[in-house]
Parts: C-alpha cells; structure tokens; sequence
C-alpha cells in the first residue's frame, strides 16, 4: 500500500534534512561517494537511510560494514550508526541485535546466507532476516569466499583502496536470482571527511567516473514522477497510473545503471553501475548551526583550518613544514587485529588489542604540560627490516580541567594489563620547575601518579630542551632514514591526532633559524580547530625522538651522567 494508516501517520515525525542529505537520498546512485566536512550529518542522514534501504528493500539479504580495524568499527563506526539508525526509530534489542544472532523469542527472519558459528559476533542481525558483517582489512582476506548483496564503508579515508578492489569488490557479486529486480543490489557507500593523506584520496578520484547529465537525468525523472505520486492512488486515472509506473521503472533502471563514461573501442560494455560522488561542506548544515556560528569560527580559526575542516577545500599537507619528510607510505603502519577483539566484549582501552605492543619490553613516554591541553607519547625501540625504529605506539591528551594526574591514570589504565610494568620517561628543564603555589615540579607528579598507578618509573633528565632548528634538522635526517638515527615509525590508528599535528605544523625563520609556527596555539580551542590538532602534542614526541636517540636508557641501565647536545 502507498498510503499510511492513521495509526502511521499519527507516529510521523517531521524532520529536517540538509542539501548534502536531500540528495544522496533522491539520486541513491548504485555506487555513491561523499566527501562532507564534519558536522554535516553524514552518520544519520547518509549512512543510516542507506542501510535502512537496503535492509528494506533486500529482506534476508547479507551487506557488510567495512573498517581498517575491529577497534575502529566497534570503538567509532558503529556507535555513529546505531545513533543514526536510532534518529530514524529503529533501536538495538528491538529491529536489530548487535553482535549476536537474535534471540528465539524475537521471531527474527533467517538471512538466506547465515554466518557460522563465531561470526555471529561480528554482525548485526535485522528483524527480516537481512545481516550487516562487520569486516577488519587488518584480518587478511577478510572477505573471501563471501557472497555480499551491499557494502557500507564509512570513514573511507582510513580504507585501503586495493584491498577493497582485491577484496572486498569481488565478494560484493552474489544473489542476483534473489535480489536482481533491485536497484540497490550490490550498491556501495563510501563516506568520510576530506582525506589529508595519501592512502584516503582515491575516494576523490571517484568524481571522474561521475556523469553529471546522467544524475540530473534521475533527478528529473523524481521530480516527474513525483508530481504523480502526491495525488492518491485511487483519485489516478489509468494513464496517470501508468505514467507512476513507467517512471519508477525508468529511476530504478538510471540509478542501477549509466552509460559507460571511458568508452573502450575494443570493448563493447555500453553501460556501467551509476556513480554519484559529492563534496559538501559545513556550509550545508547552515540552516543547523546558524550564521552566527560561521562567523565565529571564521573569526577564530587559523586560515588554514577554516579552508579544510570547514569548507572542505582539498588542502593536505603543509607545505615545507617543520616535519616536511614525513610520509604516510614510509612513516605509518596499520596494525593488525589481535585475534581476541571479536564483538561487542571489546575494550578500546586495554592495551593488550595492539598487535605491535612489546608486551615484555619496558615502555618509553615523554610529555607535554600546558593550560589547556597535557598530552604523551610512548614508544618502544623496535628492529624493523632495515634497522633500528622509534615505534611511536600511541598518544594521549587531556584537556582542562584535567591536567597531568588525569593524563597519567589515563595512560595507567590503558597499560593496565601490560606484563612488564616499567616506563622510562624523558623530561627537559621546563618539568622540573616549582613555584610558591605548588612544591612539586611536572615531574615528580608525573613520577608520583604513574607509581601510584603501578609502574616502576626510570627518570632520564635530559636538560634544556635542544632548540628548534637542531630538531628540525635531526628529525629531518631520521625521518630520510639516516641508519645513525631511530627511523621513526607510527601507529596510524592509535596516533591519529599526534599525525594531523605533525602534518599541520608549519614552519618559520627565527633568530636562530627555522623555528616551529606555534601560532595556532593561540587560538581557542573549539571542535573544528581542536587543540589536539595544534603544536603541542608534537613537543612530546619532540622530547621522546632527543630522548630515545640521544639519552637512550634501559630501566637495568640506569645512567646519571649528563649529556650535551651540540645545539
């Protein structure tokens, strides 16, 4: 029926969608790409009406959420989703179970394709039968031998895009006797903010395999028939009918299919899967967030954030930065999924789920103390395949009030669980300074709340903090892997922020040479300009790189003498 009963339409709610949503939702391409700023309602108005659909219009059909890790889909993905899904009145335990077949009493539909046995636990389970995989592209060949009728993959920039072609892509192939009268079978969603890295910016290239006559084909072809559908089915005349029904015919053909954009003389394909691809930025959530809230930010924001993470302007890297060796391809690693995070009995906070932890090995961290924002570093020295590395395992931050005692529980429950309980931490002059208000230094709070919090700390004092145009260069060297240098390596998943920092720190000439821009520590903090993105997580891992490389101590090795760098 196309009319709702009274009961139905008492329940309605009306809701407000902004452009970026308005028209995902009336192109609904088979193959969709958005690029949207933050704040624009990706989770809610993009993510959750696709799975919605498909759940919809392919009952027992089998869709698959994909994400770098299992930490990221059950730590991040998942909880945006399932608030989006609940946006629209559909809530966990009642249309759908999370990380388990549904219980007996719900009555739920089988899928046509059931996961075995442990899967169950990396799913969710709709009330028609239709299940959602979660899969890992940390676990090798995650998608093998599957057969998937859809395939959701928010945050796409963190995505590997050859494993979605090697992988993911072929397994998206099966149920066309069930499921091929559907426009949607074997669609896919990619959504994310602007990418600022390497590896995230072959969603941008999706724009090319876009026809925009062919979308504005299915727009006119919703809006005419749309003039038909707003008169009641039984106040229609036979052609008017008629006409509903040829144009719905024709929308579902041009959204499952546009002609081929690359014609291959040698090939005679004369159609492909239609493409939409769209960028957005904080300027469609106006109406949401008010022209006075724009004209903050502006006013607030450095230009540079301003451009990127709210116009959505295709800006990456900063140019000739103070970390300008730094590079995605040779610098960051994704870690692998230790085998126990399954479902929704993982932790986020337990060290124990990173793969590249040396469990046995002491723990190497160095800080930051500021007003507003205390943030840490810790790594492990590691022999990679051509030597000696810095593995920057993870990093850490509080914001006021928090401060350095809330950091340090922080970074003790995490490693809560790890076997060795030793921590070698590194400080300069500015850690050990006291005054009137307060008779204990940075120091011995940092020395005083990790021994309360069960580790064996080793103090290294590495004097005054070398200036910056000697880090500068000495970073530079390790970094284009100087073999006398601990060639530095990051975790990409557990260091995101310290990753953005280090990528938007600029550069300038000072007395004695390039110096770090710190101006962006000027401005407030604010959720588009956070500062977790600014300059000062990037003194701590400043202080860790001297203090690895330069004053390298083993808990058993305790040294007193003091060094002197060449400054």
């Amino acid at each position: 029926m196309e009319t709702l009963s009274t009961q139905q339409e008492s329940q309605r709610k009306k809701k407000f969608f902004n452009r970026m949503q308005r028209e995902v939702m009336l192109v609904q391409a088979n193959k969709t790409y958005v690029v949207a700023a933050r704040g624009t309602g990706k989770s809610e108005g993009v993510d959750a009406p696709f799975v919605l659909r498909n759940v919809w219009n392919m009952p027992g059909s089998t869709g698959a959420l994909i994400s770098p890790s299992y930490a990221k889909a059950w730590g991040n993905t998942l909880p945006a989703l399932i608030n989006g899904l609940k946006m629209w009145g559909y809530y966990p335990d009642v249309h759908y179970f999370i990380g388990r077949r549904a219980t007996e009493s719900a009555n739920f539909a089988k899928p046509y394709r059931e996961p075995l046995r442990d899967a169950w636990g990396n799913t969710i389970h709709f009330w028609n039968g239709t299940v959602m995989l979660i899969l890992s592209f940390s676990n090798a060949m995650s998608a093998n031998s599957m057969s998937l009728d859809w395939v959701i993959g928010p945050e796409a920039k963190f995505l590997d895009y050859d494993k979605i072609k090697s992988e993911v892509n072929p397994a998206n192939r099966g149920n066309i006797d069930k499921f091929g009268y559907s426009p949607f079978h074997h669609s896919e969603l990619y959504t994310t903010d602007m990418p600022t890295n390497k590896g995230g910016r072959w969603i941008l290239d999706k724009r090319e395999e876009m026809s925009p006559d062919h979308i504005n084909l299915i727009k006119a072809l919703y809006a005419r028939r749309e003039k038909y559908k707003s008169i009641e089915p039984i106040k229609r005349t036979e052609w008017e009918q008629r006409q509903f029904r040829e144009l719905s015919e024709d929308l579902n053909l041009a959204r499952k299919y546009q002609p081929v954009q690359k014609p291959d003389p040698f090939n005679k394909q004369l159609r492909e899967f239609t493409v939409y691809y769209g960028e957005y930025d904080v300027l469609e959530n106006l109406e949401v967030l008010g022209e006075d809230f724009m004209w903050q930010m502006k006013r607030d924001n450095p230009p540079l954030i301003w451009r990127t993470a709210f116009l959505n302007e295709r800006l990456f890297k900063v140019a000739n930065g103070f970390y300008s060796a730094l590079d995605d391809n040779l610098h960051f690693y994704i870690p692998k999924d230790v085998k126990e995070v399954y479902g929704l009995n993982f932790d986020p906070d337990d060290c124990l789920n990173d793969d590249d932890l040396q469990t046995l090995e002491p723990l190497h961290i160095a800080f930051d103390a500021n007003a507003a924002i205390s943030s840490a570093c810790v790594g492990q020295k590691d022999t990679g395949k051509s030597g000696e590395v810095l593995r920057t395992l993870k990093s850490f931050y509080v914001k006021t009030p928090d401060k350095l005692p809330e950091l340090c529980a922080k970074i003790g429950y995490y490693y809560r669980n790890k076997i060795n309980k030793e921590i070698v931490f590194y400080f300069d002059h500015t850690f050990v300074w006291e005054t009137a208000k307060d008779d204990e230094s940075y120091a011995d709070t940092i020395v005083r709340c990790l021994t309360d919090a069960g580790f064996k700390v080793t103090q290294v004092y590495i004097g005054q903090q070398p200036r910056h145009d000697w880090r500068h260069k000495e970073i530079d060297r390790a970094l284009k892997g100087d073999t006398g240098i601990l060639f530095p390596l990051f975790n990409e998943y557990n260091n995101e922020f310290l990753k953005i920092a280090m990528e938007q720190t600029g550069i300038k000439t000072g007395k004695n040479g390039f110096e770090k821009d710190k101006s962006p520590e000027n401005k407030p903090d604010s959720p588009e300009a956070p500062d977790e993105h600014k300059t000062h997580i990037t003194d701590a891992w400043d202080t860790l790189f001297v203090g690895m490389n330069y004053f390298y101590t083993e808990p058993s090795k305790v040294t007193t003498s003091v060094m002197f760098l060449n400054k």
